[in-house]
This record gives C-alpha cells, sequence and structure tokens, in this order.
C-alpha cells in the first residue's frame, strides 16, 4: 500500500513536538535515537493504514489503546519498515520492549495513561558467565602486559579486561570513561554508573574503585601507549595539552580516518573487543585452566560481583571473592593481589 502524506496531520506534528522535548537533556543520546524511531514508525502506521485514520485527529486519539495495539502488531510484523518487503521479517522481543518503553515515556511527557496489549514474552536465557579460574589466570596474565613486542591493541585490551574485572562495569560506562578518572598514583578509577533501564532524571552514581596490581600494571602501559596515538604535536611532550582528546580508550588505526587516537564509542569498543579477545584466546590456550573468553563482555561482567564492606554497608564495597577451587587455582590466586576495594 502506498504511503499517504500525514504531514498535516494533527497528531504528528504533536506527536514531533512532544519527541523533540522528550528528547532533551538529561535523555541519553541512545534513548533519544528510540523515542524518533518511535515516533517515525507511527507516523508510517497513519502512512499505511496500519491503523485507524481518526488517529490523525489528536495525540490522545494516537495513543488510544486500540491504536497503540494495532501499531505494535503491525510493528512486530515488520509491516512499518521503511522499504516495505514481500516477505517481512518478524521483530525482535528485545525491539518490541524498547517500543513499548518507548510509548509510556511519550505517553508520561504528554499526560496520558498508555494502556498496551500483554504480550507473551519469550524467557531470556543468559550465556554463562566466565568461570573464576580463567579469570584468575588472565588476572595474572594482566601484569605482563608491558612484554616487548605487544600490540597497541593487545595492551588496550588488557587494560579494559583488567578494568572490567575489577569494576563489573558495562560497555557504555566504559566508553564515558576519561583520563582523570584514573588515578594511578592512588591506583583507583572514578566509574559512573549507568545501568540499563534507569531513570534519566536521576543523577547517576559515581564510586571510586581501588584498582588491582595486576591492572594498574596494565593500565600503566595502555596511558603510555594512548599518549603516542592522541598527540596532537608530536614534536612536543605527550600529555594534556597535547591531546586530541580526553577519552580514555582510543582507536588504534580507525578505517577510513588518516590518524589514529579518536574516542572509542559502543559499536566501536564492542568491535575491538571481539577482535582482540580472538587472538588472546589463540595466545592463552596452552596456559593451565584457561577457557576460551566469550566475544561479549557481558558475560565476563556478570562474573563479577560487589558487595558492601563498611559497617553501613554504604562506605566500601569489594569484589565478592571467588568460590573454592582446586588447589591448583587456590595457589594461583595466593599469587594475586586481593586489593579490590570500592571507596564510596
Amino acid at each position: 500500500m502506498a504511503d499517504a502524506p500525514t504531514t498535516a496531520a494533527p497528531s504528528i506534528e504533536a506527536l514531533d513536538a512532544l519527541v523533540e522535548h522528550a528528547c532533551e537533556p538529561p535523555t541519553g543520546t541512545s534513548r533519544a535515537k528510540q523515542l524518533r524511531w518511535v515516533a517515525g514508525e507511527l507516523r508510517t502506521a497513519l502512512e499505511r493504514g496500519a491503523i485507524a485514520p481518526t488517529a490523525a485527529g489528536s495525540l490522545a486519539l494516537l495513543f488510544a489503546p486500540d491504536t497503540l495495539a494495532a501499531y505494535l502488531a503491525a510493528a512486530e510484523r515488520g509491516l512499518l519498515r521503511r522499504k516495505p518487503a514481500a516477505r517481512p521479517g518478524q521483530a525482535s522481543p528485545a525491539s518490541m520492549r524498547v517500543r513499548e518503553d518507548c510509548l509510556r515515556i511519550l505517553g508520561a511527557r504528554a499526560g496520558i495513561t498508555v494502556t498496551l496489549p500483554e504480550r507473551d514474552t519469550p524467557r531470556v536465557e543468559l550465556r554463562p558467565v566466565v568461570a573464576a579460574r580463567p579469570r584468575s589466570v588472565l588476572l595474572g596474565h594482566l601484569e605482563h602486559s608491558a612484554r616487548p613486542g605487544r600490540s597497541d591493541s593487545r595492551s588496550r585490551i588488557l587494560a579494559i579486561i583488567g578494568t572490567v574485572l575489577d569494576t563489573g562495569c558495562r560497555a557504555g560506562e566504559l566508553c564515558a570513561l576519561r583520563t582523570d578518572d584514573v588515578d594511578l598514583r592512588r591506583g583507583t578509577i572514578r566509574l559512573t554508573r549507568l545501568p540499563q533501564h534507569r531513570n534519566p532524571h536521576t543523577t547517576p552514581a559515581t564510586e571510586t574503585v581501588a584498582l588491582s596490581g595486576p591492572t594498574r600494571a596494565a593500565m600503566r602501559h595502555w596511558l603510555t601507549v594512548r599518549g603516542h596515538l592522541v598527540a596532537r604535536d608530536t614534536t612536543r611532550p605527550v600529555g594534556p595539552g597535547n591531546e586530541t582528546t580526553d577519552a580514555l580508550w582510543v582507536s588504534i588505526a580507525p578505517s577510513g580516518h588518516p590518524r589514529p587516537g579518536l574516542p572509542l564509542h559502543f559499536r566501536g569498543l564492542a568491535r575491538a573487543y571481539a577482535r582482540a579477545i580472538h587472538g588472546l584466546n589463540a595466545e592463552m590456550a596452552a596456559e593451565p585452566g584457561w577457557h576460551p573468553l566469550p566475544q561479549r563482555m557481558e558475560q565476563l561482567r556478570r562474573a563479577i560481583e560487589l558487595e558492601p564492606a563498611g559497617p553501613d554497608g554504604t562506605t566500601f564495597l569489594r569484589r565478592t571473592p571467588t568460590p573454592a577451587a582446586s588447589p591448583e587455582t587456590t595457589a594461583q590466586a595466593r599469587a594475586l593481589p586481593v586489593d579490590h576495594l570500592i571507596v564510596g
């Protein structure tokens, strides 16, 4: 069915204004992109007749329960793609959850109660986390990050892995780190927590996390490598004032760009992590107790647990001790630092 113009529809004009307001800070970039995506799909649904023509009358009619049910049904069947397909694919459960979340956000902004149809939500099976033994082996391996001949990409991934092992941080939290968040003199890193489904109007929690000895070694070497990558003028000393960015994680050899040292964002970090893990697994294959690391950071992150250590449960946090393992693993663990403290 050909799309009919709906530019002048009162509900779409009101929706566009609502979305622009909802996308203002403190709403994050990713959520703003999702809100605009859902608004575009609602426009497309009206143009293609997937929802009743009466929805063009007002924002309240556009957000009526029957209208939203028809929109979600069309979206789930893949009927609202920009280029209609003869055999549209089924939308993923994750994309449907995003649509529903965005509808609730927009409804709350407009003061409209959003009623969504009940759907059968498939159970999400989490991938297994990285076990304690390979984590211990990996932590010890970080101390050799400055080994001669180590590539820049390997130095970067070892520092990233060490940060995740010490803090259990998410990929988005890694991307938000800046060089002044790292204090090697104190051996700490300042981390802003950005959990999923957080309230964008709530101030994010910030923690100062003590880095383990192996992670400090890996981070110290990476900062040296990074300094040369981001130097604005190679004839001047490396450091603040002579850097193209203050992002902690930067590109090594970006595709299509004349020089390295560009800040790594979410997708770039995920691609760099997957590439580097492939090489690391090949190098570590002969290590006793080693199991290949998964190419998704999430499985490593979820293995890290934190627990209160202060008397009131708020002053300090520390990493939860790993479960008892074999005598060989226990001997390896005793040789590793245990200074995983979080100073709140």
